[in-house]
């Protein structure tokens, strides 16, 4: 009897800490849903409130844990994952590989579609796009395989996880020196070392734009909204005025995602790169572990530890997913990424140069006369927007706020959108750039209500 009142007990503690949560959770997302109606130059969630928002999962992330634990290098097959079952996972999951063509090659972009059991009413499908050097996975499982942003997301809202052209390869990469590494822009096979430079040198953002946009048409129905981080930030507002239009509803929503490269204040913050400084064209430029000691590492990172350099930190943190992440850029994204349109001339001399007569067909006045789309789009014609970011994400917030990037970017949407709700949000705790892999449960519900505010 003692036993059976000590669990009855024990169920009611429970059952009461249950409700509680639930309750801290929605009650935050409500506060920041009132927050956001009210116009100001940002607003800033704070730290308890942060740390209440999210939700569980219905078996914590183990079984997708279990699958990625067993793949050689951790670079498990995305097509296992339709195998899982939806009642264990809070959702059900199909992978596509959309191939397209772009300059006569073929092309293909691959997206995790995750589709909720029981999805909330009238919420779009939020499309996620990585980064330069990255892929899906960092969206989907952190470094240990625990649960990602993708998968918290996807017990409410369907959520489609885009990898740009060439950054994911069924079994990841082998190849431990980074710039020799073969990008996977067809999935079926290796292109050679010919076509591979012509490729990387035909890498505009016309080729990644176009894949997205035909894989959402091809995959996706109803409203949808594009979060494309750091580098994939540009995806979205290319494609504003594409046959995604309506879909998008001149709706726009941000995590570590910046504006277009032809603003004002884009153009404020770069740095002038010089002739020589990336490498070729034709080749690919190298994504270190050394590159990931900045910015993109803080105290909330699974594998920060003060007695270690923050390279030994970032090192782990990196030699981890080396197989299964891309690590690599194409210098094109970058220069285009980088609104160094100044070196137009210099850019089309390399292009030229490998293009000159190849035996893929690729025009190599087509390819020019696509360079910089980034400088040249839309600025206008928003209902509203809204971005995310942290205060470490030190690329697009500042700790003195005159210099935080986002604001100015959406200060300057707000002079030439005069009559759209524009919003700054960020999240005040040492969080990263990679704060999905860093609390990824707690931005979630974060983007969630950003998300529901977007949409009311």
């Amino acid at each position: 009897m003692v036993i059976s009142r000590l669990s009855q007990y024990g169920i009611l503690f429970l059952t009461g800490f249950y409700f509680t949560t639930v309750s801290a959770q929605s009650n935050s997302e409500q506060e920041i849903i009132s927050m956001l109606k009210n116009a100001q130059p940002y607003h800033a969630v704070s730290e308890d409130r942060f740390l209440q928002l999210g939700w569980e999962l219905p078996d914590d992330g183990m079984t997708v844990k279990a699958l990625a634990d067993a793949a050689p290098g951790i670079a498990f097959d995305p097509r296992d994952l339709e195998k899982l079952p939806a009642e264990k996972l809070g959702y059900s999951v199909k992978w596509h590989e959309q191939r397209y063509q772009v300059y006569g090659l073929d092309w293909d972009i691959p997206g995790l579609h995750l589709i909720p059991n029981d999805p909330l009413p009238g919420m779009p499908t939020l499309v996620i796009i990585n980064g330069g050097a990255s892929n899906w996975y960092e969206f989907y499982v952190d470094s240990l395989n625990r649960p990602g942003i993708g998968q918290y997301l996807a017990q409410k809202i369907p959520v489609m996880l885009v990898t740009i052209p060439g950054n994911f390869r069924h079994g990841g990469w082998t190849e431990n020196e980074l710039d020799k590494r073969i990008p996977g822009y067809v999935l079926d096979r290796d292109v050679s070392q010919q076509e591979l430079k012509v490729r990387n040198a035909s890498y505009t953002f016309k080729v990644i734009t176009e894949g997205v946009r035909q894989l959402l048409e091809a995959t996706t129905t109803g409203p949808i909204s594009i979060i494309g981080h750091s580098t994939g930030g540009e995806i979205q507002y290319i494609l504003k005025d594409s046959s995604l239009k309506d879909r998008l509803g001149d709706r726009m929503i941000g995590w570590g995602t910046g504006g277009p490269a032809g603003l004002d204040a884009m153009r404020g913050f770069r740095r002038v790169i010089k002739p020589g400084e990336y490498p070729h064209v034709s080749q690919i430029k190298a994504r270190p572990s050394e590159d990931y000691t900045r910015g993109y590492l803080g105290p909330l990172n699974p594998f920060w530890d003060e007695t270690k350099t923050r390279y030994e930190m970032a090192d782990h943190w990196q030699d981890l997913e080396r197989r299964r992440k891309t690590d690599f850029k194409q210098p094109l994204q970058d220069y285009e990424h980088s609104s160094a349109n100044y070196l137009t001339d210099y850019i089309a001399g390399q292009i030229t140069e490998t293009l000159e007569d190849n035996e893929f067909g690729v025009d190599t006045n087509e390819v020019i006369g696509d360079l910089f789309t980034t400088m040249d789009l839309p600025h206008t014609g928003y209902k509203r927007m809204i971005w995310t970011t942290a205060r470490q994400d030190t690329g697009h917030w500042n700790t003195n706020i005159s210099e935080a990037r986002e604001l100015l970017i959406a200060n300057e949407f707000r002079q030439k959108n005069p009559d759209a709700q524009i919003r700054v949000m960020m999240f005040d705790l040492p969080m990263t750039h990679y704060g999905h892999i860093e609390k990824p449960r707690q931005l979630a519900g974060g983007i969630l209500a950003a998300l529901k505010w977007l949409y009311q």
